[in-house]
């Protein structure tokens, strides 16, 4: 299994009174990790806008 290496960022706010650090971790993806990631993402993107489309399409060929 390929060990993933992550940003690690700190804040600390106020809430009611106290403090809290809140700790956020982003994965650091490679080059060709990252492209990867953005193909993904843009074929699931592609498949909703194709389903509302196909939808749409067809109710207007209906009425």
């Amino acid at each position: 299994m390929e060990h993933s290496r992550y940003k690690k960022e700190t804040e600390i706010v106020t809430f009611q009174g106290k403090e809290i650090t809140l700790e956020n971790f982003t994965p650091v993806f490679t080059p060709e990790q990252e492209a990867a990631k953005c193909r993904e993402l843009e074929q699931q993107l592609y498949d909703v806008f194709r389903k509302y489309a196909d939808k749409r399409r067809a109710e207007e060929a209906g009425q």
